[in-house]
């Protein structure tokens, strides 16, 4: 074998050990960085503000329109106001009272004046007793929803067998509950999408005229605490 020979072999074969080692040689490549990005978890809270009171006997002579402090929203409706509950002795309450223009009218404002402390006012046959209470739903999350459910309502004490009690619902775009609900009558809401929902909680309670007598004199209504519970169904 001639040198010239000899020296391509040997050129071949150092190619070949070199590749068969890993060599130097290498194909182009090249990065580019994704950014990870980032998301977060929702939220779900309710809260709900101290009860107001309000005498709301339309007959008293001191009685003031309440709608700038009520909303205007809020007049009395006989469809709103339901049918009357039948107390201690077979007595009807008077919840239709309010409503002077019949059913459909919406236009009885409510009238009376704001109470300072629940504690000092005492109640007699006729009167009527409102009280008010904001809730505000926070719901965060795309696909999220709740159920929204008011409980806990009644009374204790020897003055509720007495009393007419009911609760109704008002939102925060005006519109109200078809119906007062009875006080033991729970209330549920379904919830979907992220946002705020806000609405009031009105208790109603009527000492009707027909407790006459010396019945319930001196007798005391404890209200039970109201509960506002928000769960996620999905």
């Amino acid at each position: 074998m001639n040198k010239k020979t000899k020296g391509t072999l040997a050129g071949i074969a150092g190619a070949a050990l070199l590749l068969g080692a890993g060599g130097t040689f290498a194909l182009w490549s090249d990065t580019a960085d994704v950014d990870g990005g980032a998301f977060r978890s929702g939220n779900l809270d309710v809260q709900a503000d101290g009860p107001r009171w309000y005498d709301v006997s339309p007959d008293r002579d001191d009685a003031v329109d309440l709608n700038s402090e009520l909303g205007a929203y809020l007049n009395w409706d006989a469809d709103l106001l339901g049918e009357e509950q039948v107390v201690k002795g077979g007595v009807s309450t008077d919840f239709g009272s309010l409503d002077a223009d019949g059913p459909g009218g919406r236009t009885t404002n409510v009238v009376g004046h704001p109470i300072d402390n629940l504690a000092d006012w005492k109640t007699v046959p006729g009167d009527f007793l409102l009280g008010q209470t904001d809730v505000k739903a926070n719901l965060e999350g795309d696909n999220i929803e709740a159920q929204l459910e008011i409980k806990g309502l009644g009374a204790s004490g020897e003055l509720p067998e007495g009393l007419g009690l009911k609760y109704f619902i008002t939102y925060d775009h005006g519109a109200w509950d078809e119906e007062a609900r009875d006080i033991d009558e729970p209330f549920r809401m379904h919830i979907m999408g992220g946002g705020d929902v806000e609405f009031t909680v009105n208790i109603l309670a009527n000492f009707p005229e027909g407790i006459s007598g010396q019945d319930l004199v001196n007798a005391q209504a404890v209200l039970n605490d109201l509960t506002v519970e928000l769960k996620q169904v999905r």
